[in-house]
């Protein structure tokens, strides 16, 4: 019964606290589950949209090498999915400082069978630091809310980042563009562009994508 009830209203599957986030919870809409997290939406269809558009923009698919991903910010695994379907052999490393969220992500949303798909609970700054594994791709997904941590368009971080690429490897970096983001985004660009051979960026709703390659 509860299934129809959300073809009506949201239905609460979940609800957590943590101490890296106020406010978790696991809804059940239209039949689709949705991660929402200090109030934003983490996970779901409108998610799932702003990733395709910008997989589609940059050219992201089969035919790009993708065997080791690396992916900072779980947030319910929505990027998750979509890399698996792209690059199925490939794998995939998900990092989240908040174990709550990889939990959730496991239990309520990847619920099929992605191999070679592992999670770590640790700070992405600490990770791509100590690190010493090299990936084809790596997707930088870290939000605090609808809010995004400093270091995310930091030289440092970016370097940490670039070191852990492969010969041929690239970033993936979902930024916002609106409110006090719009002028970060551009510092963010500027220092991709400083960096990186090739930046490409695509602007959805709220959103600000950047691809940053090597070659």
């Amino acid at each position: 019964m509860s299934h129809w009830l959300s073809y009506l209203f949201p239905q609460k599957l979940a609800e957590f606290s943590t101490k890296h986030n106020q406010y978790i919870r696991v809804n059940d809409e239209f039949g689709q589950r949705k991660l929402l997290v200090n109030g934003s939406v983490q996970s779901g269809i409108y998610i799932r949209s702003l990733w395709k558009g910008a997989f589609k923009a940059f050219g992201i698919s089969k035919n790009r090498q993708c065997n080791n991903i690396l992916v900072l910010g779980v947030g319910g695994g929505t990027v998750i999915e979509l890399l698996h379907s792209q690059f199925p052999k490939a794998r995939i490393t998900g990092v989240d400082i908040d174990p709550a969220i990889i939990d959730i992500t496991k239990k309520y949303f990847l619920t099929g069978n992605i191999a070679y798909l592992e999670f770590i609970t640790a700070d992405a700054k600490k990770y791509v630091q100590q690190s010493k594994l090299k990936y084809d791709c790596i997707i930088i997904d870290i939000f605090i809310g609808n809010a995004i941590p400093e270091f995310v368009k930091t030289t440092s971080f970016i370097t940490l980042c670039k070191q852990r690429l492969s010969s041929n490897g690239a970033i993936c970096i979902n930024y916002l563009q609106d409110r006090e983001y719009k002028e970060k985004s551009d510092e963010l660009n500027k220092a991709l562009c400083s960096m990186f051979r090739a930046v490409q960026d695509f602007h959805i709703a709220n959103n600000r994508f950047f691809f940053a390659s090597i070659v």
